[in-house]
């Protein structure tokens, strides 16, 4: 027994010196068997601190091994993502938000007023109102035969205007089954006639038709108005034709061109 302590001394280490000393005194066995015994109790406290001291190492290695291998691998750095140009976003302005308008006041009620009863007014009787004349042109009075009329108008102030002295002509006319004629000489008196004119200027036919609506109109402008009318638009019943004698141009050097009277006779009047 002895040996096999002695054994176990020697392979944790521990010494023997206890044991050595027990040997060489000659103690009692049983003696020596305690002495011993508390000896391995001490011994076996010590080997379990040391078996947990090494167990608290090999744990930390254990923890301590994965960290250090993830360190020493490689690491693979993964390629950049391309650089995505970004486009320039324009800023707006801000827009500052208009200011909501202030409520305004409530009016205060105010008392009614009575509305004071209007006058009443009595309609003025409106005045009659002046009949205006629509053709200010001078009538022209009744005449039963053409003849009449043709004297009249060489005497009327609107018709023969700017008749002078010198001015001569001589017109021959059919009309209502009649032939006659007016004349008059430079510096001489009107002259008016049944038959033909001696060396007239222009001879002037006038269907009965005509001729009556000629004697019924009221002016001057009315009688133009329906000699131009037949005289270039004739009709079967109503017509107007006038033939020169006489070259136009000494015509118009002798009135023709500037009193209205001859002029509307020889058909140039507009």
């Amino acid at each position: 027994m002895y040996n096999q302590i002695t054994f176990f001394y020697d392979r944790h280490n521990l010494g023997s010196g206890q044991a050595d000393q027990c040997s060489g005194i000659g103690a009692d066995p049983t003696t020596m068997l305690l002495i011993l015994l508390q000896e391995t109790v001490c011994k076996m406290e010590r080997i379990r601190k040391l078996l947990g001291r090494e167990e608290e190492k090999e744990e930390k290695t254990v923890e301590e091994a994965p960290a250090d291998k993830a360190v020493e691998e490689p690491v693979h750095e993964e390629a950049a993502p391309p650089e995505v140009l970004e486009e320039p976003v324009s800023e707006e302005p801000e827009l500052e938000p208009e200011p909501e308008p202030e409520p305004e006041p409530e009016a205060e009620p105010q008392p009614e007023v009575e509305a004071e009863p209007e006058p009443e007014v009595e309609p003025e009787e409106a005045e009659p109102e002046e009949a205006v004349p629509m053709d200010r042109a001078p009538l022209l009075p009744y005449h039963s035969e053409f003849t009449e009329r043709i004297k009249y108008l060489f005497g009327d102030p609107t018709a023969a205007a700017g008749l002078e002295g010198p001015d001569e002509f001589a017109l021959e006319f059919m009309a209502e089954g009649e032939r006659f004629y007016v004349a008059k000489e430079a510096n001489g008196e009107f002259k008016y006639g049944t038959g033909s004119a001696p060396d007239e200027d222009v001879y002037i036919r006038i269907a009965n038709d005509t001729v009556a609506e000629l004697l019924s109109a009221a002016t001057f402008a009315d009688f133009s108005r329906v000699y131009i009318r037949d005289y270039r638009k004739p009709d079967a019943g109503k017509f107007v034709k006038i033939e020169l004698r006489k070259d136009i141009t000494s015509m118009n050097r002798r009135g023709y061109a500037r009193i209205p009277l001859l002029k509307l006779l020889i058909g140039q009047a507009r």
